[in-house]
């Protein structure tokens, strides 16, 4: 999905940008591109986490909404910690498989969850 997104650049991340002379958008899409449960939970060492704790983070902060919503992710939450360590009890050679079977729980979460809105 290609979104045409307008954002306000705090100052001090643009100023960052200009040091380290990197686009913004750069920085911004490898950010979101590091946002995944399949891949936080199967790699459950790796500095590219920081991306989905923030994302975590932000969601355990949200909206009452979301706070409602909660009880009905936990289900989809437990079904992909548990796929993805199963894989993982292999040790680390496994990880892209992890990685794949917690995409299919991700699937079927994400399904489940907009028909539930629908209702």
């Amino acid at each position: 999905m290609d979104l045409n997104l307008k954002v306000s650049l705090p100052q001090d991340f643009s100023m960052l940008c200009d040091l380290f002379q990197v686009a913004p958008e750069v920085i911004i899409q490898k950010f979101i591109n590091r946002v995944s449960f399949p891949f936080y939970y199967s790699r459950p060492d790796g500095n590219e986490r920081w991306a989905t704790l923030f994302f975590l983070n932000e969601i355990m902060e949200g909206s009452p909404q979301i706070q409602a919503e909660l009880p009905l992710h936990e289900p989809f939450m437990d079904a992909l910690a548990e796929v993805v360590f199963k894989y993982l009890d292999g040790g680390n050679k496994n990880v892209e498989k992890a990685e794949v079977a917690g995409r299919k729980v991700m699937k079927k979460w994400h399904k489940h969850i907009l028909a539930e809105r629908k209702k």
